[in-house]
């Protein structure tokens, strides 16, 4: 970026100068001095990109299979936000390569984020949390897997990058079990991020039912749910019969959250329409 401004300094102030000597004019020399400035304001800025930062687990085994991030949860809205223009970096507890499951997904959107040189940089090289600047965040998307249960929940730096992150203005996104992280994100005043946030998490009765990785839910350390309730969230749990909750979005409090796997799309466009109302 230093590099690209100084090349446009030196020929906007090269055209400056060869200006000046062919008019003289105080005044004239003066505007030509501001419009040169605006324009190499200008110029910079226009190769500055929103960032949106990942949080992912370092976790890569959980009852003698494969684990870490869940693909779709982690692909999906990195492609989104990468056909939105955004820059994207990842963190996770210890950095370096992150373990990804479940890597047979092939829908469109999955295969061109696969293919992608950030993508392919990114997840071979996350951030450790001491090289993070929330500053630079306009976002934080937590796609699940279930690592999250053990590592991001209890990394006090990552989960003070959350609260930065939003306590400046940014936007959270949670899918599936990502949303297990969030249980013990505290604000500045000490109260938990969650409490009084309208959103859903993965459900209880279906990881009882469905989950066998997870021995239906007695491998956990604790029942996010419960956890969730316990700190004051506006919890709506989906409702498999009446087809509610299945995805929360609360606009005033800048969080997003879905139940299931396949919100990745979702949890990311309406992320963006809430930075796009902030702007």
């Amino acid at each position: 970026m230093v590099g690209f401004f100084y090349i446009r300094f030196r020929i906007l102030n090269g055209i400056f100068n060869a200006y000046s000597i062919h008019h003289p004019n105080p005044m004239s020399r003066f505007f030509t001095f501001i419009l040169i400035s605006t324009l190499l304001f200008s110029c910079s800025r226009e190769h500055t990109k929103d960032k949106v930062l990942f949080v992912t687990t370092n976790i890569d085994v959980m009852n003698g299979e494969p684990n870490g991030t869940y693909l779709i949860e982690l692909a999906v809205p990195f492609g989104v936000f990468l056909k939105n223009g955004y820059d994207i970096d990842i963190v996770s507890p210890k950095g370096g390569l992150i373990p990804i499951y479940h890597v047979g997904d092939t829908t469109d959107l999955v295969k061109h984020t696969l293919v992608s040189q950030l993508y392919q940089e990114k997840t071979k090289n996350s951030q450790k949390p001491e090289n993070v600047d929330s500053k630079e965040y306009k976002a934080v998307i937590i796609p699940g897997g279930y690592g999250q249960f053990w590592d991001t929940h209890k990394n006090d730096e990552i989960l003070k990058i959350i609260s930065e992150i939003h306590e400046s203005g940014g936007v959270i996104g949670s899918i599936g079990h990502g949303t297990a992280t969030l249980i013990n994100v505290t604000s500045k005043s000490g109260e938990y991020l969650v409490k009084d946030k309208t959103m859903t998490c993965f459900p209880t009765w279906n990881e009882k039912n469905i989950m066998k990785q997870s021995n239906y839910g007695q491998l956990l350390p604790y029942d996010m749910e419960e956890e969730l309730k316990k700190r004051g969230a506006n919890l709506k749990i989906y409702d498999h019969q009446k087809k509610i909750n299945y995805e929360i979005v609360d606009p005033h409090n800048r969080l997003v959250t879905a139940a299931f796997a396949n919100s990745g799309e979702f949890v990311a466009k309406e992320v963006l329409k809430i930075l796009n109302v902030n702007k």
